[in-house]
């Protein structure tokens, strides 16, 4: 048998976390506000020693990194991440935000030193919305990669055993996960024409934007329903997404340009449904939960008003968030901990508060100010 890959976090400690995390999700009381920064692979692939452009290149070494990057995180971050396996947080077929548009003709430019970036757009015409529309979403691009790196990451997983202090071996490459996510309709709407070009349609070609949108959401849907049949994943279908380009547009072109397809791609799923939308959304909170009708906010911007988010989403939707990355960055622990605090006061009543960044830790990032969140949630975080 391979040499298992010990973490060094008790499994009673991963079972406190689960029930910590999950009820609050329910909007239960619980001992203290979880705490889980969002820490990607930016941030960790290079703490493994990995170079950016060996660990796009091999499947095997793509698992193993990702394990060791796991490893690292639980045994330094303060956290109440419970899980190493799926998508984010462990075994999973990684090419961050360009597996969609790099499965509808962009071009995907893999780098030595940090993740893969999407080239420039290309769909401009109506000849171009048609060639669009005949792509093989699921078996060409970077998806066909996907699926060709979950076979060979299932082939290789017995070298991987993994166990939890006093927990059981698993495998996390035995069933790695396809990207079952989404950057969203507007999102990917923006890698294959171009975002200055599709801010120009929104206004002035706007019959063009909505047929890219129609064909777009019809692609990520035929991708999200083959990684369920795929994967096998249960029912209800839960989902994860997220339109970052779309927080620019005013709440009413949202609603008359986006929205539609926004709810064609969220209503493919009955299960809990979490939205990622970076920036100050604060004129979007009510579409988020009247007509997506979302579960969770996952790291709301830092951008958005506290007071704004409590009146508009306050023990209707999950928040996760939204300490300012960059404070995180280039601040003081001390100054962390009063972010923390601050949202706290503002939302902690209200249960359904997760402490997150809003969005996304900055590699270089000092521990002590990443832990510093987990310091003031048990500050000031504690239920009575």
């Amino acid at each position: 048998m391979a040499e298992v890959i010990e973490i060094g976090v008790p499994i009673e400690e991963i079972a406190a976390r689960r029930e910590r995390v999950q009820r609050t999700k329910r909007f239960e009381t619980t001992d203290r506000i979880p705490v889980i920064p969002a820490i990607a692979h930016r941030f960790l692939v290079p703490q493994v020693g990995v170079s950016f452009r060996d660990y796009y290149s091999d499947p095997e070494t793509m698992l193993r990194t990702q394990i060791l990057a796991q490893k690292w995180l639980m045994e330094n971050v303060r956290t109440d991440a419970y899980s190493i396996t799926g998508a984010w947080v462990g075994a999973w077929t990684d090419f961050q935000n360009t597996f969609e548009s790099g499965s509808l003709g962009c071009e995907i430019v893999f780098q030595d030193d940090d993740i893969p970036w999407v080239g420039p757009g290309w769909v401009k015409t109506d000849d171009d919305l048609k060639r669009l529309e005949a792509m093989d979403f699921v078996h060409g691009g970077i998806n066909a990669r996907q699926i060709e790196y979950r076979r060979a990451m299932m082939n290789v997983a017995e070298k991987y055993p993994v166990r939890f202090q006093g927990g059981e071996i698993f495998y996390p490459g035995a069933n790695p996960a396809l990207t079952h996510t989404s950057d969203g309709p507007f999102g990917v709407a923006g890698d294959v024409m171009g975002q200055v070009d599709l801010f120009l349609g929104v206004y002035e070609r706007p019959d063009f934007v909505r047929e890219l949108l129609r064909i777009v959401t019809d692609k990520l849907i035929e991708w999200l329903d083959f990684c369920w049949e795929e994967e096998q994943l249960p029912t209800p279908k839960d989902f994860a997404w997220t339109d970052d380009l779309a927080v620019s547009l005013s709440a009413q072109t949202y609603r008359d340009l986006v929205l539609p397809y926004e709810k064609r791609l969220r209503f493919n799923f009955d299960g809990y449904v979490s939205m990622h939308m970076c920036g100050k959304t604060d004129h979007m909170l009510e579409i988020f939960a009247d007509d997506l009708k979302i579960n969770e906010l996952q790291g709301f911007g830092y951008q958005v008003n506290l007071d704004r988010i409590a009146s508009a989403l306050g023990g209707r939707v999950v928040l996760i968030g939204n300490v300012n990355p960059m404070l995180i960055h280039d601040g003081t622990p001390e100054e962390v901990r009063e972010a923390v605090r601050q949202i706290i006061a503002k939302l902690g009543h209200y249960r359904g508060l997760i402490i997150q960044d809003g969005n996304n830790i900055p590699p270089g990032s000092p521990l002590e100010n990443i832990n510093a969140m987990m310091e003031a949630a048990e500050m000031y975080g504690k239920y009575e």
